[in-house]
């Protein structure tokens, strides 16, 4: 049961975000980490535990100086559970050692999104403090590019002892309010990867969603448009919550961290009208276009009040639309794989996928995962999959249609008996040619003798073989239209002028070879024509026209003549 699956890990997790709260009300005022220093060794990664380290804050001003952080620190209270779920400045005094013989850097790295203002000291044994970083989202340009959180540099002396001073404050804190401490080789490492699978998941989806924008304009289908804004809103999203928009456009109005969880609703009201459009909901499934069209309604109220609440609210909000979106998108996805809607195909892949991802991602920020070091990249993974996926099925919507159309192109201008040219194929060739051509006027005689005789299957089986013998006749020459009942045109173009006169002469003797054949299973039956030329008209409806009573003269030759010879009339 995938999707009850899903909506158990979801649920306990908002239940986790409102029942968290990480401070304590009474604590020492000394740091739990005693005076026995965190040593720093040739270890790639290192964990020092939020409950040892942290001090929470109230009533106060970010401090502007290592002063201003020592002022602060006989006014916080020491944590006895987890900031996860909280908000608000904590202060850390961590003693460390460097156990190495050789001066060394290691990046220490917060395990936090969203960071307001994050500001890192050190202080050395005989006093001398250095600034190592300041490492909010609006001051960063002096701390290495790490997407979806911060890190800072500290390069300490062979067996050099000094604490190290950290004051960070959030909106919200969605893990465990851990330190990774990283050597130097492995936080390039993890630089690298965390980096680059960013920027191409994100790339992937800011891609995809250009070439949906692209197609609207060629199609002007709306579907593409939802596509469009759905994959886009993501990667953008994406995109602000890990920190890239912040490190493009240096806004500083502004955490732009936040901005990934404002436009989630948002992006899943173009969803739910990107699945309506997909499926065909609003015909085949009207129950299921109703509720989509309500959960759209109720994600663009949500956008419009999500930059107005506190960010913890917002943050839970877009949770719960993850919580109803996701489960929701699976049970489609199987419904219409159940309908042999092999566009679901796709859809039900991309979007189970990213279910499962997105619902272990929410988990990681519980501390049952907390020393997981790539959440964010294996749910941007998954959803640069999904979106691909998504593409994948638009594409399949398209291919669909377009098969659609040429199909009802095809029977708008094909004659469904002789599976010829009928008379909107016949006037669309003419509109084309911008040359000489000449029209053939035909007329099957004897039609209705052999009808009354012999019955209308047997009439339908001559123009059948009739059509056909044409067909196979003038192909080197003319293209062969059915017009009406039993009245046929022939359409021979003519690059120049002079071609003309040679074209009319050959008409004769295929309408003897034609007929001719056609006498051998019907007896009584004939041909009667007419021919005109472009250069004997101003148009062609004239044309057609001209020809048209030139087949009628040369019928009514044939009430006062021998059946044959059956010579045709030019003029």
């Amino acid at each position: 049961m995938p999707v009850a699956s899903i909506y158990i890990q979801l649920l306990l997790y908002c239940l986790i975000l409102i029942s968290g709260q990480a401070v304590a009300e009474n604590s020492s005022s000394q740091l739990p980490a005693s005076s026995t220093p965190f040593e720093l060794t040739d270890q790639k990664v290192q964990y020092i535990d939020e409950m040892l380290i942290w001090r929470a804050l109230d009533n106060h001003q970010a401090p502007l100086n290592f002063a201003a952080i020592q002022q602060l620190l006989p006014q916080s209270t020491a944590i006895n559970k987890s900031i996860l779920g909280s908000s608000g400045a904590y202060l850390a005094k961590i003693p460390l050692r460097n156990t190495k013989y050789l001066t060394s850097t290691w990046y220490i790295n917060p395990h936090t999104n969203f960071v307001d203002k994050g500001i890192a000291f050190w202080q050395q044994s005989d006093g001398n403090v250095i600034k190592l970083a300041d490492f909010s989202q609006f001051n960063d340009q002096n701390i290495p590019i790490l997407m979806h959180s911060q890190a800072f540099s500290l390069t300490a002396k062979p067996f050099e002892q000094g604490t190290l001073w950290i004051y960070i404050e959030a909106e919200q804190y969605t893990y465990p309010l851990d330190l990774k401490v990283f050597s130097e080789s492995a936080f390039y490492r993890h630089q690298f990867i965390n980096n680059i699978v960013t920027y191409f998941a994100v790339g992937v989806m800011l891609t995809l969603a250009l070439f949906a924008i692209i197609i609207y304009f060629r199609t002007r289908q709306k579907i593409t448009l939802t596509c469009a804004a759905y994959i886009g809103l993501m990667g953008v999203g994406w995109a602000a919550a890990a920190g890239l928009v912040d490190d493009i456009f240096s806004i500083t109005l502004f955490n732009t961290t936040f901005s990934g969880y404002l436009l989630f609703p948002l992006a899943k009201a173009f969803a739910c009208q990107f699945t309506k459009q997909l499926f065909n909901c609003e015909l085949d499934f009207p129950k299921l276009a109703s509720l989509l069209n309500t959960i759209t309604k109720i994600c663009l109220v949500i956008t419009i009040f999500m930059p107005v609440i506190s960010f913890p609210i917002a943050y839970l909000i877009s949770h719960i639309v993850a919580i109803i979106w996701l489960p929701l998108s699976v049970t489609i996805g199987f419904m219409m794989l159940k309908q042999h809607d092999f566009r679901a195909k796709y859809y039900l892949t991309g979007n189970l996928l990213y279910a499962l991802t997105l619902s272990y991602y929410m988990l990681t920020h519980t501390e049952l995962f907390d020393s997981i070091i790539y959440p964010e990249l294996l749910v941007l993974t998954a959803l640069a999959i999904d979106c691909i996926c998504i593409s994948l099925s638009l594409a399949e919507w398209l291919h669909i249609k377009q098969r659609d159309y040429n199909r009802n192109f095809y029977l708008a201008r094909i004659d469904p008996m002789t599976s010829i040219g009928n008379r909107y194929a016949l006037n669309e060739k003419l509109e084309e040619i911008n040359h000489h051509f000449v029209v053939v006027f035909i007329d099957f005689d004897g039609l209705k003798l052999i009808n009354d005789q012999l019955g209308h299957k047997q009439g339908d089986t001559f123009l059948k073989t009739g059509a056909a013998l044409m067909s196979d006749t003038v192909r080197k020459y003319a293209t062969v239209y059915r017009t009406g009942g039993d009245e046929f045109v022939w359409l021979f173009e003519a690059k120049q002028l002079k071609s003309i006169e040679t074209l009319t002469k050959k008409v004769p003797k295929l309408i003897t070879t034609c007929e001719s054949e056609l006498r051998k299973n019907w007896s009584d039956a004939g041909i009667s024509y007419g021919i005109a030329a472009s250069n004997e008209a101003n148009c062609q409806s004239e044309c057609l026209t001209l020809a048209d009573e030139r087949m009628y003269q040369y019928k009514s030759c044939l009430l006062y003549t021998s059946p044959s010879p059956r010579d045709g009339l030019l003029s």
